[in-house]
Protein backbone atom coordinates (compact mmCIF):
# COMPACT_ATOMS: atom_id res chain seq x y z
CA UNK A 1 0.00 0.00 0.00
CA UNK A 2 1.49 3.51 -1.18
CA UNK A 3 0.54 6.39 1.90
CA UNK A 4 1.13 9.84 1.53
CA UNK A 5 1.70 11.23 5.34
CA UNK A 6 1.65 15.58 5.37
CA UNK A 7 2.64 17.32 8.31
CA UNK A 8 1.27 21.19 8.75
CA UNK A 9 3.56 22.56 11.05
CA UNK A 10 4.02 25.71 12.49
CA UNK A 11 7.45 26.28 10.89
CA UNK A 12 7.44 23.82 7.98
CA UNK A 13 4.87 21.90 5.81
CA UNK A 14 6.18 18.16 5.35
CA UNK A 15 5.35 15.53 2.66
CA UNK A 16 6.82 12.12 2.44
CA UNK A 17 5.40 9.29 0.53
CA UNK A 18 5.84 5.84 1.01
CA UNK A 19 5.31 1.84 0.16
CA UNK A 20 3.98 -0.10 3.32
CA UNK A 21 4.71 -3.83 2.59
CA UNK A 22 2.47 -6.66 4.50
CA UNK A 23 5.05 -6.87 7.25
CA UNK A 24 4.91 -3.34 8.00
CA UNK A 25 7.90 -2.12 6.27
CA UNK A 26 7.93 1.17 5.65
CA UNK A 27 10.40 2.50 2.05
CA UNK A 28 10.14 5.63 1.60
CA UNK A 29 9.75 6.98 -1.84
CA UNK A 30 9.95 10.64 -2.03
CA UNK A 31 9.97 13.76 0.36
CA UNK A 32 9.24 17.35 0.06
CA UNK A 33 9.02 20.37 2.50
CA UNK A 34 7.93 24.10 2.50
CA UNK A 35 9.26 26.48 4.89
CA UNK A 36 6.14 28.03 5.33
CA UNK A 37 6.43 29.93 8.90
CA UNK A 38 2.83 29.43 9.45
CA UNK A 39 3.33 30.72 12.70
CA UNK A 40 4.94 34.07 12.51
CA UNK A 41 2.23 36.42 14.07
CA UNK A 42 -0.23 33.54 14.46
CA UNK A 43 1.58 32.14 17.69
CA UNK A 44 1.52 35.71 19.09
CA UNK A 45 -1.59 37.01 17.74
CA UNK A 46 -3.98 33.88 17.81
CA UNK A 47 -5.24 34.23 14.24
CA UNK A 48 -3.90 33.05 10.89
CA UNK A 49 -3.45 36.24 8.79
CA UNK A 50 -4.37 36.34 4.68
CA UNK A 51 -1.08 36.67 3.17
CA UNK A 52 0.02 33.57 5.73
CA UNK A 53 -3.66 31.86 5.03
CA UNK A 54 -2.82 32.21 0.97
CA UNK A 55 0.70 30.71 1.02
CA UNK A 56 0.02 27.97 3.19
CA UNK A 57 -3.08 26.55 0.74
CA UNK A 58 -0.77 27.38 -2.15
CA UNK A 59 1.86 25.19 -0.43
CA UNK A 60 -0.77 22.42 0.17
CA UNK A 61 -1.62 22.45 -3.27
CA UNK A 62 2.43 22.18 -4.13
CA UNK A 63 2.69 19.15 -1.89
CA UNK A 64 -0.69 17.62 -3.22
CA UNK A 65 0.54 17.79 -6.87
CA UNK A 66 3.99 15.58 -5.94
CA UNK A 67 1.66 13.16 -3.80
CA UNK A 68 -0.69 12.86 -6.69
CA UNK A 69 2.34 12.00 -9.18
CA UNK A 70 2.91 8.93 -6.89
CA UNK A 71 -0.86 7.70 -6.52
CA UNK A 72 -1.12 7.36 -2.96
CA UNK A 73 -4.00 4.95 -1.38
CA UNK A 74 -4.50 6.95 0.80
CA UNK A 75 -3.13 10.67 2.03
CA UNK A 76 -3.19 11.83 5.87
CA UNK A 77 -2.58 14.91 7.00
CA UNK A 78 -2.25 16.37 10.81
CA UNK A 79 -1.65 19.89 11.67
CA UNK A 80 0.12 21.31 14.94
CA UNK A 81 0.56 24.30 17.33
CA UNK A 82 -0.18 26.96 14.98
CA UNK A 83 -3.49 25.65 13.81
CA UNK A 84 -4.42 24.75 16.63
CA UNK A 85 -4.18 27.48 18.62
CA UNK A 86 -5.53 29.95 15.50
CA UNK A 87 -8.92 31.26 16.14
CA UNK A 88 -9.56 30.66 12.33
CA UNK A 89 -7.62 27.18 12.29
CA UNK A 90 -10.78 25.66 11.06
CA UNK A 91 -11.23 27.65 8.77
CA UNK A 92 -7.81 26.84 7.62
CA UNK A 93 -8.99 23.21 7.67
CA UNK A 94 -12.33 23.69 5.57
CA UNK A 95 -10.26 25.53 2.96
CA UNK A 96 -7.78 23.18 2.97
CA UNK A 97 -10.76 20.34 2.33
CA UNK A 98 -12.71 22.32 -0.12
CA UNK A 99 -9.81 24.13 -2.20
CA UNK A 100 -7.27 21.69 -2.05
CA UNK A 101 -9.02 18.07 -1.49
CA UNK A 102 -7.12 17.23 1.96
CA UNK A 103 -8.42 16.81 5.05
CA UNK A 104 -6.12 17.53 8.09
CA UNK A 105 -6.70 16.42 11.55
CA UNK A 106 -5.91 18.77 13.97
CA UNK A 107 -3.72 17.75 16.54
CA UNK A 108 -2.81 18.29 20.44
CA UNK A 109 0.16 17.85 21.75
CA UNK A 110 0.01 15.17 23.65
CA UNK A 111 -1.01 13.07 20.46
CA UNK A 112 1.61 14.77 18.74
CA UNK A 113 4.54 13.65 20.64
CA UNK A 114 2.90 10.09 20.68
CA UNK A 115 3.03 9.94 16.62
CA UNK A 116 6.49 11.31 16.98
CA UNK A 117 7.53 8.44 19.02
CA UNK A 118 6.11 6.17 16.54
CA UNK A 119 8.02 7.91 13.93
CA UNK A 120 11.20 7.90 15.61
CA UNK A 121 11.69 4.48 17.15
CA UNK A 122 11.81 2.71 13.58
CA UNK A 123 15.50 4.61 13.11
CA UNK A 124 17.19 4.93 16.62
CA UNK A 125 18.71 2.33 17.88
CA UNK A 126 16.83 1.70 21.23
CA UNK A 127 17.41 -2.56 22.05
CA UNK A 128 16.60 -2.43 25.66
CA UNK A 129 17.43 1.19 26.17
CA UNK A 130 15.46 4.44 27.15
CA UNK A 131 15.42 7.22 25.11
CA UNK A 132 14.43 10.98 26.06
CA UNK A 133 13.45 12.55 22.69
CA UNK A 134 13.40 15.98 21.84
CA UNK A 135 11.56 17.24 18.86
CA UNK A 136 11.56 21.27 18.35
CA UNK A 137 9.65 23.10 16.10
CA UNK A 138 8.13 26.15 15.46
CA UNK A 139 5.35 26.24 18.20
CA UNK A 140 6.43 23.66 20.34
CA UNK A 141 9.08 21.31 22.02
CA UNK A 142 7.63 17.96 22.49
CA UNK A 143 9.44 15.94 25.43
CA UNK A 144 9.21 11.84 24.76
CA UNK A 145 10.74 9.10 27.22
CA UNK A 146 10.40 5.87 25.67
CA UNK A 147 11.61 2.57 24.80
CA UNK A 148 11.20 0.20 22.02
CA UNK A 149 8.15 -1.32 23.63
CA UNK A 150 6.32 1.81 25.88
CA UNK A 151 5.84 5.31 25.70
CA UNK A 152 5.97 6.20 29.03
CA UNK A 153 5.86 10.12 29.32
CA UNK A 154 5.35 12.62 27.01
CA UNK A 155 5.39 16.57 27.58
CA UNK A 156 4.46 19.73 25.04
CA UNK A 157 5.74 22.81 26.04
CA UNK A 158 5.56 26.43 24.07
CA UNK A 159 9.31 26.42 23.18
CA UNK A 160 9.02 26.10 19.42
CA UNK A 161 11.72 28.43 17.68
CA UNK A 162 8.93 30.84 16.09
CA UNK A 163 7.25 31.36 19.29
CA UNK A 164 10.49 31.77 21.62
CA UNK A 165 11.61 34.37 18.52
CA UNK A 166 8.27 36.59 19.15
CA UNK A 167 7.70 36.01 22.66
CA UNK A 168 11.50 37.20 23.93
CA UNK A 169 12.37 39.68 20.52
CA UNK A 170 16.90 40.15 20.57
CA UNK A 171 18.40 43.10 18.74
CA UNK A 172 20.47 42.12 15.44
CA UNK A 173 22.65 40.48 16.62
CA UNK A 174 21.95 39.76 20.11
CA UNK A 175 23.60 41.64 22.98
CA UNK A 176 25.15 39.52 25.79
CA UNK A 177 22.03 40.63 28.26
CA UNK A 178 19.54 39.66 25.32
CA UNK A 179 21.34 36.44 25.23
CA UNK A 180 21.03 35.82 29.07
CA UNK A 181 17.58 36.69 29.30
CA UNK A 182 16.73 34.33 26.39
CA UNK A 183 18.65 31.32 27.95
CA UNK A 184 17.00 31.83 31.24
CA UNK A 185 13.66 31.66 30.01
CA UNK A 186 14.41 28.41 28.30
CA UNK A 187 16.05 26.81 31.47
CA UNK A 188 12.78 27.95 33.44
CA UNK A 189 10.59 26.40 30.97
CA UNK A 190 12.98 23.43 30.57
CA UNK A 191 13.62 22.66 34.34
CA UNK A 192 10.73 20.88 35.89
CA UNK A 193 10.15 18.44 32.68
CA UNK A 194 13.43 17.58 32.56
CA UNK A 195 13.43 16.93 36.11
CA UNK A 196 10.18 14.58 35.91
CA UNK A 197 12.71 12.76 32.96
CA UNK A 198 15.43 12.53 35.45
CA UNK A 199 13.58 10.79 37.68
CA UNK A 200 11.95 8.02 35.75
CA UNK A 201 15.90 7.02 34.29
CA UNK A 202 16.70 7.19 30.50
CA UNK A 203 20.00 6.15 28.79
CA UNK A 204 20.48 8.45 26.26
CA UNK A 205 19.19 11.60 24.51
CA UNK A 206 17.62 11.90 20.52
CA UNK A 207 17.19 15.15 18.59
CA UNK A 208 14.59 15.22 15.87
CA UNK A 209 13.47 17.89 14.24
CA UNK A 210 14.37 20.53 10.90
CA UNK A 211 15.91 22.80 13.36
CA UNK A 212 18.34 20.62 15.21
CA UNK A 213 19.12 18.41 11.61
CA UNK A 214 19.75 21.83 10.29
CA UNK A 215 22.28 22.83 12.93
CA UNK A 216 24.00 19.11 12.45
CA UNK A 217 24.26 20.72 9.02
CA UNK A 218 26.23 23.45 9.41
CA UNK A 219 28.80 21.60 12.17
CA UNK A 220 28.96 19.00 9.23
CA UNK A 221 27.42 15.90 10.86
CA UNK A 222 26.44 13.33 8.39
CA UNK A 223 22.44 13.02 9.51
CA UNK A 224 20.73 9.30 9.78
CA UNK A 225 19.28 8.02 7.23
CA UNK A 226 16.10 6.23 7.63
CA UNK A 227 16.84 1.83 7.70
CA UNK A 228 20.42 3.01 8.70
CA UNK A 229 21.73 0.92 12.23
CA UNK A 230 24.47 4.27 12.38
CA UNK A 231 23.68 7.46 14.47
CA UNK A 232 25.69 10.29 14.51
CA UNK A 233 26.05 12.37 17.62
CA UNK A 234 25.37 16.38 18.07
CA UNK A 235 28.35 16.68 20.85
CA UNK A 236 27.13 19.39 23.71
CA UNK A 237 30.71 21.11 23.38
CA UNK A 238 30.15 21.25 19.10
CA UNK A 239 26.75 23.03 20.09
CA UNK A 240 27.86 25.35 21.78
CA UNK A 241 30.86 27.19 20.25
CA UNK A 242 28.37 27.18 17.04
CA UNK A 243 25.69 28.90 19.28
CA UNK A 244 28.70 31.29 20.30
CA UNK A 245 29.25 31.87 16.60
CA UNK A 246 25.31 32.20 15.87
CA UNK A 247 25.03 34.69 18.39
CA UNK A 248 27.89 37.01 16.73
CA UNK A 249 25.88 36.44 13.45
CA UNK A 250 23.16 39.30 12.47
CA UNK A 251 20.08 37.27 10.85
CA UNK A 252 21.06 38.39 7.23
CA UNK A 253 24.80 36.71 7.44
CA UNK A 254 23.21 33.76 9.16
CA UNK A 255 21.11 33.25 6.13
CA UNK A 256 24.01 33.19 3.87
CA UNK A 257 25.29 30.34 5.76
CA UNK A 258 26.17 27.43 3.31
CA UNK A 259 23.74 24.56 3.62
CA UNK A 260 21.02 26.49 5.51
CA UNK A 261 18.10 27.37 4.22
CA UNK A 262 17.70 31.19 4.37
CA UNK A 263 14.31 31.41 5.93
CA UNK A 264 15.36 30.14 9.08
CA UNK A 265 18.62 32.89 9.95
CA UNK A 266 16.29 34.84 12.42
CA UNK A 267 15.66 31.33 14.21
CA UNK A 268 18.14 28.95 14.36
CA UNK A 269 20.35 30.54 16.82
CA UNK A 270 17.37 30.40 18.94
CA UNK A 271 17.09 27.01 17.93
CA UNK A 272 20.30 26.51 19.55
CA UNK A 273 19.92 27.75 22.53
CA UNK A 274 17.44 25.79 23.39
CA UNK A 275 18.67 22.80 22.70
CA UNK A 276 22.25 23.45 23.97
CA UNK A 277 20.28 24.01 27.44
CA UNK A 278 18.16 20.03 26.60
CA UNK A 279 21.69 18.46 26.67
CA UNK A 280 22.84 20.46 29.76
CA UNK A 281 19.99 19.84 32.01
CA UNK A 282 19.78 16.01 30.87
CA UNK A 283 23.56 16.31 31.63
CA UNK A 284 24.30 14.43 28.41
CA UNK A 285 27.29 15.28 26.52
CA UNK A 286 25.44 14.30 23.31
CA UNK A 287 22.09 13.91 21.55
CA UNK A 288 21.57 11.42 18.34
CA UNK A 289 20.04 13.17 15.45
CA UNK A 290 17.04 10.97 14.33
CA UNK A 291 15.40 12.54 10.59
CA UNK A 292 12.02 9.84 11.21
CA UNK A 293 9.85 11.71 13.47
CA UNK A 294 6.21 12.84 12.69
CA UNK A 295 5.25 11.79 9.53
CA UNK A 296 6.44 8.48 9.46
CA UNK A 297 4.90 8.60 13.00
CA UNK A 298 1.83 9.35 10.91
CA UNK A 299 2.45 6.11 8.32
CA UNK A 300 2.96 3.84 11.31
CA UNK A 301 -0.24 4.79 12.94
CA UNK A 302 -2.13 4.51 9.75
CA UNK A 303 -0.41 1.24 9.17
CA UNK A 304 -1.33 0.04 12.77
CA UNK A 305 -5.18 1.17 12.45
CA UNK A 306 -5.51 -0.36 8.68
CA UNK A 307 -3.60 -3.44 8.11
CA UNK A 308 -6.31 -5.16 6.86
CA UNK A 309 -6.74 -2.94 4.40
CA UNK A 310 -3.43 -2.98 3.76
CA UNK A 311 -3.14 -6.61 3.52
CA UNK A 312 -6.41 -6.05 0.54
CA UNK A 313 -3.87 -3.22 -1.07
CA UNK A 314 -1.35 -6.22 -1.40
CA UNK A 315 -3.59 -9.26 -2.34
CA UNK A 316 -5.81 -6.67 -5.01
CA UNK A 317 -3.22 -4.05 -6.30
CA UNK A 318 -6.13 -3.33 -8.61
CA UNK A 319 -8.29 -0.03 -6.86
CA UNK A 320 -11.77 -1.63 -8.04
CA UNK A 321 -11.50 -5.49 -7.47
CA UNK A 322 -9.84 -4.38 -3.76
CA UNK A 323 -13.03 -2.20 -3.10
CA UNK A 324 -15.01 -5.27 -4.20
CA UNK A 325 -13.26 -7.43 -1.83
CA UNK A 326 -13.41 -5.20 1.41
CA UNK A 327 -17.22 -4.98 0.90
CA UNK A 328 -17.35 -8.76 0.26
CA UNK A 329 -15.24 -9.69 3.06
CA UNK A 330 -16.55 -6.89 5.54
CA UNK A 331 -20.10 -8.64 5.18
CA UNK A 332 -18.56 -12.19 5.56
CA UNK A 333 -19.24 -13.54 2.12
CA UNK A 334 -19.71 -16.82 1.14
CA UNK A 335 -16.48 -16.84 -0.64
CA UNK A 336 -16.28 -20.41 -1.97
CA UNK A 337 -19.82 -19.98 -3.75
CA UNK A 338 -18.84 -16.37 -4.82
CA UNK A 339 -16.11 -17.21 -6.50
CA UNK A 340 -17.61 -20.04 -8.19
CA UNK A 341 -20.89 -18.01 -9.16
CA UNK A 342 -18.72 -15.88 -10.69
CA UNK A 343 -16.49 -17.82 -12.76
CA UNK A 344 -19.14 -19.85 -14.06
CA UNK A 345 -21.53 -16.07 -14.93
CA UNK A 346 -18.14 -15.12 -16.98
CA UNK A 347 -18.11 -18.71 -18.85
CA UNK A 348 -21.31 -17.98 -19.74
CA UNK A 349 -21.15 -14.61 -20.59
CA UNK A 350 -18.26 -15.42 -22.90
CA UNK A 351 -19.63 -17.87 -24.52
CA UNK A 352 -23.02 -16.26 -25.19
CA UNK A 353 -21.36 -12.86 -26.86
CA UNK A 354 -23.06 -12.94 -30.17
CA UNK A 355 -26.30 -13.10 -28.37
CA UNK A 356 -26.34 -10.23 -25.66
CA UNK A 357 -23.79 -7.91 -27.75
CA UNK A 358 -22.63 -6.69 -24.58
CA UNK A 359 -18.97 -5.10 -24.23
CA UNK A 360 -16.14 -7.31 -22.85
CA UNK A 361 -15.84 -4.72 -20.22
CA UNK A 362 -19.21 -5.38 -18.77
CA UNK A 363 -17.95 -9.13 -17.73
CA UNK A 364 -15.84 -7.06 -14.84
CA UNK A 365 -19.39 -5.75 -13.69
CA UNK A 366 -20.89 -9.39 -13.57
CA UNK A 367 -17.68 -10.70 -11.75
CA UNK A 368 -18.07 -8.08 -9.24
CA UNK A 369 -22.29 -8.51 -9.01
CA UNK A 370 -21.36 -12.24 -8.68
CA UNK A 371 -18.86 -11.68 -5.61
CA UNK A 372 -21.28 -9.99 -4.08
CA UNK A 373 -24.61 -11.44 -4.62
CA UNK A 374 -25.28 -13.11 -1.32
CA UNK A 375 -23.69 -9.99 1.31
CA UNK A 376 -27.25 -9.32 1.83
CA UNK A 377 -27.28 -12.25 4.17
CA UNK A 378 -25.06 -10.35 6.46
CA UNK A 379 -28.22 -7.98 7.63
CA UNK A 380 -31.17 -10.56 6.98
CA UNK A 381 -31.83 -13.53 5.16
CA UNK A 382 -34.87 -12.62 4.64
CA UNK A 383 -35.20 -10.60 0.87
CA UNK A 384 -31.71 -10.54 1.23
CA UNK A 385 -31.20 -9.78 -2.41
CA UNK A 386 -32.65 -6.13 -1.30
CA UNK A 387 -30.20 -5.73 1.53
CA UNK A 388 -27.37 -6.39 -1.56
CA UNK A 389 -28.65 -3.46 -3.29
CA UNK A 390 -27.94 -1.46 -0.42
CA UNK A 391 -25.40 -2.22 1.09
CA UNK A 392 -23.54 -2.20 -2.47
CA UNK A 393 -25.02 1.64 -3.29
CA UNK A 394 -24.10 2.64 0.66
CA UNK A 395 -19.88 1.31 0.19
CA UNK A 396 -18.17 3.95 -1.15
CA UNK A 397 -16.58 2.04 -4.70
CA UNK A 398 -13.63 3.37 -4.97
CA UNK A 399 -12.84 3.37 -9.23
CA UNK A 400 -16.17 3.22 -10.03
CA UNK A 401 -18.46 5.73 -11.62
CA UNK A 402 -22.21 6.39 -9.64
CA UNK A 403 -23.62 4.88 -13.13
CA UNK A 404 -21.41 1.58 -12.48
CA UNK A 405 -22.19 1.60 -9.07
CA UNK A 406 -26.17 1.83 -9.93
CA UNK A 407 -25.34 -1.19 -12.41
CA UNK A 408 -23.39 -3.45 -10.47
CA UNK A 409 -26.16 -3.45 -7.23
CA UNK A 410 -29.16 -3.45 -9.42
CA UNK A 411 -27.67 -7.15 -11.72
CA UNK A 412 -26.40 -8.05 -7.92
CA UNK A 413 -30.12 -7.22 -6.68
CA UNK A 414 -31.94 -9.41 -9.21
CA UNK A 415 -30.11 -12.83 -8.90
CA UNK A 416 -33.14 -14.42 -7.25
CA UNK A 417 -37.43 -13.17 -6.76
CA UNK A 418 -38.18 -10.51 -9.16
CA UNK A 419 -36.68 -9.96 -12.66
CA UNK A 420 -35.83 -6.06 -13.71
CA UNK A 421 -38.71 -3.64 -14.35
CA UNK A 422 -39.72 -0.68 -14.41
CA UNK A 423 -41.98 -0.76 -11.62
CA UNK A 424 -38.85 -0.85 -9.40
CA UNK A 425 -37.58 3.33 -9.46
CA UNK A 426 -34.18 2.28 -9.17
CA UNK A 427 -33.73 0.46 -12.14
CA UNK A 428 -36.63 2.58 -14.10
CA UNK A 429 -34.66 5.74 -13.07
CA UNK A 430 -31.58 4.22 -15.39
CA UNK A 431 -30.56 5.05 -19.11
CA UNK A 432 -32.04 2.72 -21.75
CA UNK A 433 -28.89 1.30 -22.42
CA UNK A 434 -28.17 0.58 -18.89
CA UNK A 435 -31.41 -1.15 -18.15
CA UNK A 436 -30.54 -3.55 -21.28
CA UNK A 437 -26.76 -4.11 -19.64
CA UNK A 438 -29.19 -4.90 -16.21
CA UNK A 439 -31.20 -7.24 -17.75
CA UNK A 440 -28.75 -9.22 -19.38
CA UNK A 441 -26.18 -9.47 -16.71
CA UNK A 442 -28.59 -10.20 -14.44
CA UNK A 443 -29.82 -13.22 -16.39
CA UNK A 444 -26.45 -14.68 -16.88
CA UNK A 445 -25.88 -13.94 -13.21
CA UNK A 446 -29.37 -15.58 -12.17
CA UNK A 447 -28.08 -18.66 -13.83
CA UNK A 448 -25.07 -18.98 -12.94
CA UNK A 449 -26.00 -18.65 -8.92
CA UNK A 450 -28.78 -21.68 -9.69
CA UNK A 451 -25.86 -24.05 -11.33
CA UNK A 452 -24.57 -23.85 -7.63
CA UNK A 453 -27.39 -24.12 -5.97
CA UNK A 454 -26.26 -26.56 -3.10
CA UNK A 455 -23.26 -24.37 -2.15
CA UNK A 456 -20.88 -27.62 -3.40
CA UNK A 457 -19.39 -26.51 -6.35
CA UNK A 458 -20.74 -30.17 -8.28
CA UNK A 459 -20.64 -28.07 -11.40
CA UNK A 460 -17.22 -27.87 -12.35
CA UNK A 461 -17.93 -25.73 -15.65
CA UNK A 462 -19.91 -24.47 -18.96
CA UNK A 463 -19.81 -25.58 -21.90
CA UNK A 464 -22.46 -23.72 -24.19
CA UNK A 465 -23.93 -24.70 -27.16
CA UNK A 466 -25.98 -21.63 -29.54
CA UNK A 467 -28.05 -22.93 -32.00
CA UNK A 468 -31.07 -20.99 -34.13
CA UNK A 469 -33.79 -22.30 -30.90
CA UNK A 470 -31.11 -23.08 -28.02
CA UNK A 471 -28.59 -22.27 -25.78
CA UNK A 472 -27.12 -25.64 -24.93
CA UNK A 473 -25.33 -25.81 -21.45
CA UNK A 474 -23.57 -29.05 -21.13
CA UNK A 475 -22.35 -29.20 -17.53
CA UNK A 476 -19.05 -31.26 -16.29
CA UNK A 477 -20.23 -32.31 -13.07
CA UNK A 478 -19.03 -33.81 -9.97
CA UNK A 479 -21.56 -35.45 -8.43
CA UNK A 480 -25.37 -35.54 -8.67
CA UNK A 481 -26.51 -32.05 -10.06
CA UNK A 482 -30.36 -32.74 -9.80
CA UNK A 483 -30.98 -29.74 -7.47
CA UNK A 484 -29.15 -27.35 -9.89
CA UNK A 485 -30.52 -28.25 -12.71
CA UNK A 486 -34.07 -28.01 -10.79
CA UNK A 487 -33.10 -24.21 -9.99
CA UNK A 488 -31.35 -23.30 -13.12
CA UNK A 489 -34.53 -24.44 -15.62
CA UNK A 490 -36.49 -22.13 -12.88
CA UNK A 491 -34.13 -19.24 -13.12
CA UNK A 492 -33.72 -19.35 -16.90
CA UNK A 493 -36.47 -17.43 -17.82
CA UNK A 494 -35.29 -14.23 -18.48
CA UNK A 495 -32.15 -15.44 -20.54
CA UNK A 496 -34.51 -17.39 -22.65
CA UNK A 497 -36.91 -14.07 -23.25
CA UNK A 498 -34.00 -11.87 -23.71
CA UNK A 499 -31.56 -14.27 -26.26
CA UNK A 500 -35.57 -15.77 -27.77
CA UNK A 501 -34.09 -19.22 -27.31
CA UNK A 502 -34.85 -21.87 -25.06
CA UNK A 503 -32.24 -23.18 -22.62
CA UNK A 504 -31.47 -26.85 -22.55
CA UNK A 505 -28.95 -27.95 -20.12
CA UNK A 506 -27.41 -31.80 -20.30
CA UNK A 507 -25.08 -33.61 -17.91
CA UNK A 508 -21.33 -34.17 -19.60
CA UNK A 509 -21.40 -38.04 -20.28
CA UNK A 510 -17.35 -37.46 -21.01
CA UNK A 511 -17.42 -36.91 -17.02
CA UNK A 512 -19.35 -39.34 -16.11
CA UNK A 513 -17.76 -42.08 -18.22
CA UNK A 514 -14.26 -40.82 -16.81
CA UNK A 515 -15.69 -41.70 -13.56
CA UNK A 516 -17.03 -44.98 -14.14
CA UNK A 517 -13.78 -45.96 -15.62
CA UNK A 518 -12.07 -44.56 -12.67
CA UNK A 519 -14.07 -46.93 -10.43
CA UNK A 520 -13.49 -49.94 -12.88
CA UNK A 521 -9.80 -49.36 -12.02
CA UNK A 522 -10.26 -49.32 -8.52
CA UNK A 523 -12.28 -52.30 -8.44
CA UNK A 524 -9.42 -54.26 -10.54
CA UNK A 525 -6.58 -53.38 -8.00
CA UNK A 526 -8.87 -54.77 -5.27
CA UNK A 527 -9.26 -58.16 -7.19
Amino acid sequence: MRIAALDCGSNSFHLIVADVETGGRIQVLDRAKELVRLGDTTLHTGVIPPELFRRALDALKFLRRIADRHKPDALVAVATSAVREAQNGGEFVRAARDEVGIDIRVIRGDEEARLIYLGARGSLDLGKRRVALFDLGGGSLEVVLADAQELYFTASLKLGVIRLSEACPVSDPPTPRERAHLAERVRSLLEPVIARVHAMGFDFVAFTSGTALALAGLLGLERERPGSQRTTALPLKTLLDLEGRLAGMRAVERARLPGLDARRGDTIYTGAVVLRTVLELTGAAEAALCETALREGIIAEYVASNRPGILLVDEFPDLRRRGVMELARRCQFREEHATHVARLALSIFHQTRRLHGLPKGDAELLEYAALLHDIGFHVAAHRHHRHTEYLIQSHEMSGFSREEVNVLALVARYHRKAEPNKGHDAFATLSKSDRGRVRHLAAILRVADALDRTQARLVRSVRCVVTEKTIEMRLDVDGDPELELWAARRKGDLLEELTSRKLRLTVDAVREREDAADARGRLQVVK
